[in-house]
């Protein structure tokens, strides 16, 4: 092989062989420090430095962490139930393991997923009946995921232990395997490393730089003693918001030179704007939930948060809810039973909405009178008042019956009784419930 096909050679090994380094970098694991074209080096713990990117990930795990998760158990007639006996509901709603509640244990697991691309939680199983007894959250840069020579999955931790992967309870984003999720920090890292390059160029200007406000310039060079005194003398007269605008007297060829923010400054300020609406684009947030409302009023905000809980946080529900049921729930119990995030919380609107809806539900008799105040947070009325009647408004009646009279009801004898009639018409108008 000639040298110059040597060369070619190595230069193709090289390439290869970080094309390789990127992919398992890009997968989770040990994300080192990627360097980009601003000169930082970006990590899942430096981005986090970053207004925009912690804003993202603290808005969205949180509003993950807040909705009930709950196992339940489906009804024969259709519809579902909050199963509290399952022993995987106390998991997953209050405690799953000794260190944490299920907030914290949420907002962690979620926290990991968009900065990592993958959160990991060891199933801990009883050992008589191999039901799940705790959920240990895995850091994801010591949990690698490999392939035993027959090509079985199985987790492996830093102290070399190994786990099944139907004993880790595995939350991915977006991947390339269908396994591992990509890292949105090391994807995107030119773009937060702009952003991270502008905040340190502006903390550089305003720690290093010094700026005044304007200028005196003269032809001529003055002593230390000159120089002060013509400070202090043009201070005494135009310093402070009283003094503002009044007109200004330089003498002995002296000239003012006012000192402005360059185009160039200007630019950097639009930079900075400009970034946080590129990392909400990242994370696929509304930028008002990071605090930019430049685009947004009060008309807009609601619809933007159903499209935000539509368009973001359903996507990471149905990835939860189905890692759950593969890997909390046996096989047999999937047949009556699910695990299901209880989105209802952000979807409520506001309270004219939600009345409008309430009162429609109750009138077409799809909810009853307890249903209505337990969602609102009031203690139901019980049966004995009626909590449990389903009402619906007297005056629906079949289209084939509309235009025809009620029929008089016959007496024994053959005749009709016109008060019962009345009766019945009194009850109809007055939306009496007819069972």
């Amino acid at each position: 092989m000639n040298p110059l096909s040597q060369v070619r050679s190595w230069i193709e090994r090289r390439r290869h062989n970080a094309l390789l380094r990127s992919i398992s970098y890009i997968g989770g694991g040990a994300v080192p420090a990627a360097p980009v074209l601003s000169g930082t080096f970006i990590t899942p713990e430096t981005a986090l430095g970053l207004a925009a990117v912690f804003c993202s990930v603290n808005v969205i795990s949180r509003d993950i962490a807040v909705m009930p998760w709950h196992v339940y158990r489906r009804l024969p007639g259709g519809g579902r139930e909050i199963d509290f006996s399952h022993p995987v509901e106390d998991l997953i709603s209050t405690q799953p393991n000794n260190e944490m509640d299920a907030f914290r244990y949420k907002q962690t697991e979620m926290s990991h997923v968009l900065t990592r691309g993958n959160g990991f939680s060891e199933i801990v199983r009883d050992p008589r009946n191999g039901s799940p007894v705790a959920l240990e959250i895995l850091h994801p840069s010591k949990t690698l995921i490999k392939r035993t020579d027959g090509g079985s999955l199985y987790y492996e931790l830093d102290n070399k232990k190994k786990l099944a992967p139907e004993n880790v309870l595995h939350l991915a984003g977006m991947g390339f395997n269908g396994v591992m999720g990509y890292s949105p920090i090391t994807l995107m890292r030119q773009t937060i490393g702009l952003s991270m390059g502008s905040e340190q160029y502006g903390a550089a200007f305003f720690g290093n730089s010094a700026r005044t406000s304007g200028w005196i310039k003269l032809a001529k060079r003055l002593d230390e003693r000159a120089i002060n005194n013509l400070r202090k003398t043009f201070n005494q007269i135009h310093q402070g918001s009283q003094s503002a605008h009044q007109v200004g007297i330089l003498e002995e060829g002296m000239d003012f030179v006012n000192s402005q923010f360059s185009p160039e400054d200007s630019q950097f300020l639009q930079t900075r704007e400009f970034q946080v609406k590129d990392i909400a684009r990242i994370f696929s947030i509304p930028p008002h939930k990071i605090g930019d409302y430049s685009e947004s009023h009060l008309a807009n905000v609601e619809e933007a948060n159903l499209d935000y809980v539509a368009m973001t946080l359903l996507g990471w529900v149905l990835m939860i809810e189905g890692q759950g049921n593969m890997k909390l729930l046996t096989r047999e119990e999937r047949k009556t039973h699910e695990i299901g995030v209880d989105m209802s919380i952000l979807l409520r609107g506001n309270v004219q909405a939600r009345m409008l809806r309430i009162q429609t539900l109750r009138n077409t008799g799809a909810i009853c009178t307890d249903e209505i105040r337990i969602s609102e947070g009031f203690n139901p009325i019980g049966p004995a008042k009626g909590g449990d009647k389903f009402l619906v408004q007297a005056q629906y009646i079949p289209l084939d019956q509309v235009g025809k009279s009620p029929a008089v009801p016959a007496k024994s004898d053959g005749t009709r009784d016109l008060s019962e009639l009345l009766g019945r018409l009194n009850g109809f108008h007055a939306g009496v419930n007819h069972e």
